[in-house]
């Protein structure tokens, strides 16, 4: 699969985005469901896997945490390192085969990084390396039953991407430790944002913000 991360391109309209109003207004709600899950997380030290231009990274940063910001791709580091983010150490590598020990962080985090990568499951098995028992994870994934999902042939950025639905996730997650959702960015089939509107009833959110809690031993498996 091609990585469309790697392209200096992309890097720059990622950015530029999120300086839109559409963008602002998705940002604004995204973040809301991220801090919710943050909130029970005491660990100040997190790796952040696919930080591309740092846009979280540095959301992170203002929160309090010192960040080990990882991507594979040269041009988004490049666009992250001009932001000038402080408490972070960035690194160029592979979320699948980082050079940390086992059990290293009690907080690792992920938005949007499986709809573009190549071996899901290899990063899900190098977290499940690095996390610590009791550690947290936090996710952020893309809704294939969203708007997003049902138009995402028609777009360049979502075309070759695979977008989960609430159950693939809930999988995946379970397989780890006990895990809580949060929903945000409720798009009509106009991309209207109905967040911090009423009439959201039967419209899937596009962004699905997930925390996971790494079980100790068998017997927290739920």
């Amino acid at each position: 699969m091609m990585n469309i991360y790697k392209e200096l391109s992309f890097a720059e309209e990622y950015d530029q985005f999120y300086r839109t109003n559409g963008g602002r207004a998705v940002d604004k709600a995204e973040k809301a469901a991220i801090s919710d899950l943050l909130e029970q997380v005491d660990s100040r030290e997190m790796l952040e896997l696919g930080c591309g231009t740092g846009h979280w990274t540095a959301f992170f940063s203002e929160k309090g945490f010192r960040v080990t910001a990882v991507d594979q791709s040269a041009a988004m580091l490049e666009q992250a390192h001009k932001k000038e983010i402080p408490g972070v150490q960035w690194v160029e590598a592979d979320a699948a085969h980082l050079p940390y020990p086992d059990e290293r962080f009690e907080l690792i985090t992920a938005i949007t990084l499986f709809e573009f990568a190549e071996d899901r499951n290899a990063i899900f098995r190098e977290i499940d390396r690095l996390l610590k028992p009791g550690g947290f994870l936090i996710v952020g994934w893309l809704n294939s039953l969203s708007e997003i999902g049902r138009q995402k042939k028609s777009s360049p950025t979502f075309s070759k991407a695979h977008l989960y639905t609430p159950a693939e996730i809930r999988n995946q997650l379970t397989l780890l430790g006990s895990h809580q959702f949060r929903y945000a960015v409720y798009y009509d089939n106009n991309f209207e944002l109905l967040d911090e509107q009423s009439g959201r009833e039967g419209i899937q959110p596009a962004f699905i913000a997930t925390i996971l809690k790494k079980k100790k031993n068998n017997a927290d498996h739920h």
